[in-house]
């Protein structure tokens, strides 16, 4: 067996689940792993009692902040070229004007550079993604296909996401987004029934997304449309989640709770009435302040009326071409400036919220013993510089299910 001992940590997060202060603060305390997963948490004597006979590494701690890795639990990581050029542009100039300056933009320039990258292009990018959030201390990261529409493209990111599995050291799941558009001369009906007949069932056989989404919104899909694509990934072993309630409110929340959805993104015009329905649908609320952002959106999202209702929460990066953000802490300092959260709820968004937001919290998310020992090291005095320090990465250490990989 292998062991390793961190000792005598300065403030150790273990965002447990029934933290009174939502992040489970102790100080001068020691945390022992076993193989890949968490020993026992203690005073470092008798921890260290322990193991004195077997061969073990130790880290001093005494100046550390010690904290779960985060958990990105929604993104659209794989993709073609970027569109900083569409992005830049949208400093000075309007949607009619970028159009005529740009070629493509938005959706479309995002498939059509996607289609054309090779497999090699997409995967060694992806990789180089992974390994910057990796080195941020994200050690779990979910994965939408979304920029093919067609079958061949979306059936090859899908692949394509599972090879990333292999290679990269973060934990990685899944998703489908077939709707995340629809092939506008196929027409959208057409494009729905496709979806159900000719590609879940291949990703079904192929085990190739954990996951089914789908963006519900005025001009893309309405409630009746999620219902239908959503039940169907269901019957082909994906659970169902939902881009909604960004830009409109069509009944997406309503069709997430009643499939009891992982999780639902955006939310910024959820109304009362869904936060009690996703509540207590037990669907988590995927927050993501760099949308908000980036975008300059005209009605950022509200956290309180969620975190008051105890609707759990995420946060995550939705890192894409039009929002390229691959550090979680910048969504986390996003959502305490502009969203009004706290540095508490906010770190436990970003871990065991995410966690929760992709049905694995019982392994991840948290440091708790027989999970698995996904940890940060950071030099730091403090757990709060993961909301002050903007731009400055103070995380020393990368531990992945035992294993320390930076």
């Amino acid at each position: 067996m292998n062991y390793i001992l961190l000792k005598n940590c300065r403030e150790l997060l273990t965002v447990e689940e029934n933290a009174k202060d939502l992040i489970g603060l102790n100080k001068n305390i020691s945390l022992l792993i076993e193989d890949a997963k968490i020993k026992k948490i203690g005073a470092y004597e008798k921890l260290k009692e322990e193991i004195l006979s077997r061969t073990f590494q130790e880290i001093d701690c005494s100046n550390k902040v010690v904290m779960p890795g985060y958990v990105d639990c929604h993104t659209h990581l794989i993709f073609g070229e970027s569109r900083v050029d569409e992005y830049v542009a949208s400093f000075t100039m309007n949607k009619e004007e970028i159009k005529n300056k740009i070629p493509r933009t938005g959706l479309e320039a995002s498939i059509f550079s996607t289609r054309n990258s090779t497999d090699e292009e997409l995967i060694n990018s992806s990789l180089v993604k992974l390994n910057r959030m990796l080195k941020h201390g994200t050690t779990t990261v979910e994965i939408k296909s979304g920029y093919g529409i067609d079958k061949d493209t979306e059936l090859r990111l899908l692949k394509l996401i599972n090879i990333l599995k292999e290679k990269a050291p973060q934990t990685i799941l899944s998703t489908y987004l077939g709707a995340h558009y629809f092939d506008t001369e196929m027409g959208k009906e057409k494009y729905i029934d496709f979806m159900i007949k000719e590609v879940m069932p291949i990703i079904k056989k192929e085990n190739l997304a954990q996951f089914c989404d789908i963006w519900c919104d005025e001009g893309y899909y309405d409630a009746n449309d999620c219902y239908k694509v959503l039940k169907a990934g269901l019957e082909n072993n994906m659970l169902p989640t939902l881009h909604t309630e960004c830009y409109s409110a069509i009944g997406g929340a309503k069709v997430a709770a009643e499939l009891k959805a992982a999780n639902v993104g955006h939310l910024n015009y959820i109304s009362l009435e869904d936060i009690e329905l996703l509540k207590e649908a037990n669907v988590v609320g995927v927050l993501i302040p760099t949308t908000d952002f980036s975008v300059k959106h005209k009605k950022p999202f509200d956290p309180k009326p969620m975190l008051d209702k105890k609707m759990t929460i995420a946060i995550a990066t939705n890192l894409n071409p039009g929002n390229w953000v691959e550090d979680m802490e910048i969504s986390m300092i996003l959502a305490c400036r502009n969203h009004k959260m706290t540095e508490n709820e906010a770190i436990r968004a970003a871990t065991l919220g995410g966690a929760k937001a992709l049905r694995i919290d019982k392994d991840y998310g948290s440091l708790e013993v027989g999970k698995f020992a996904d940890i940060q090291i950071r030099n730091s005095d403090s757990y709060k510089n993961v909301v002050y320090k903007f731009g400055v990465n103070e995380v020393e250490h990368v531990i992945k299910r035992g294993k320390i990989i930076f």
